[in-house]
């Protein structure tokens, strides 16, 4: 399984599935929230109860969030054997500020932990892969093909491989768990 922002997971099969951004969603009515507890006195009652509606959805964006996650994780552990992930860094690209809300509303760590647990009650294998490369190189002919990242077509000038950037890095990180 490939890790996205586009798609929140991409199987080797080429099947994705979509990120739903809850966060994203919410934002304008999360501003407007905290701009009525900001207007509001410090200690005061009506204060209180802005802090406590607006922590209300806070909550309600990170329910819909975990709901998804647990409903794409039993997805998974239901229909493969083994399940190989990216080993991502993700506080460390939380830091790049221009990808950082969208890689938190994502939940990339959230998803492979729902995964483990449920794949380990059920018997199930899941491995975590170095993902240095997995979408540069070719998972048919195994030479690196070098591409920025708004390339989204992986396109092997040494076999004429074609296919999307993701399946081809999911078809790697497969590749590294069987090895």
């Amino acid at each position: 399984v490939d890790l996205g922002l586009r798609h929140l997971a991409i199987t080797s099969e080429g099947e994705t599935f979509d990120t739903p951004q809850y966060l994203r969603k919410s934002e304008k009515r999360l501003k407007r929230m905290q701009r009525s507890v900001s207007r509001k006195k410090r200690g005061s009652n009506r204060r209180k109860k802005a802090v406590h509606i607006l922590a209300l959805m806070h909550e309600r964006v990170a329910n819909q969030r975990k709901d998804y996650a647990h409903k794409l994780s039993r997805s998974l552990v239901n229909r493969f054997g083994l399940i190989a992930f990216e080993d991502l860094n993700t506080l460390g690209m939380v830091k790049n500020h221009h990808l950082a809300k969208s890689i938190a509303d994502a939940g990339w760590y959230q998803l492979v932990q729902f995964t483990k647990y449920k794949a380990e009650s059920a018997g199930r294998i899941v491995k975590q892969v170095d993902p240095r490369n997995t979408s540069q190189l070719c998972s048919h002919c195994g030479e690196i093909v070098k591409k920025e990242l708004k390339e989204r077509i992986h396109n092997c000038q040494h076999c004429g491989y074609v296919a999307d950037r993701d399946v081809n890095a999911a078809i790697n990180i497969l590749q590294r768990a069987t090895a």
